[in-house]
């Protein structure tokens, strides 16, 4: 009985530790790059026509995002907060017909092959949840690799 005890609290430890683990799961940068095509897309809290999300492209590499559409050209530099959950990400704004220098805290998620990123588009309050509401000045876009 007395080996019982132990052996049950190690099996319990090992179990708690990998449910904290995969809880704590960082995101590999490295999947971040290539070429993206937006699922969805939202700004403040009113979804954005597929027709217009399917004229834009986004481009990444290990230290800008470039999103290209048939009007317009916006290179953002990123760095990302991997001690934040969910994972946070710092964008400037370094290229573009307008905003450059803009600066956002916001947050992002890679999950069964989609991109998620939620950031105040104007500055403000980091996000703390993917989502949006009238009046809240978040973006939320959702992303796949393109093949």
């Amino acid at each position: 009985m007395r080996m019982i005890a132990p052996f049950g609290l190690l099996v319990l430890g090992l179990l708690l530790g990998s449910a904290a683990a995969q809880e704590k799961e960082k995101l590999d940068p490295a999947k971040l790059v290539g070429t993206w095509t937006y699922v969805s897309g939202e700004k403040d809290g009113t979804k954005i026509p597929e027709a217009n999300l399917k004229k834009g492209l986004v481009k990444i590499s290990k230290e800008t995002i470039t999103l290209e559409s048939t009007e317009d050209k916006f290179v953002i530099k990123y760095r990302l907060d991997q001690a934040k959950t969910p994972v946070g990400i710092s964008l400037e704004i370094t290229e573009g017909p307008q905003g450059v220098g803009a600066k956002a805290e916001g947050i992002v998620a890679l999950a069964k092959g989609e991109l998620k990123i939620c950031y105040p588009a104007m500055g403000g309050a980091t996000p703390k949840e993917f989502a949006t509401k009238e009046g809240s000045g978040l973006h939320l876009f959702v992303l796949k690799q393109k093949k």
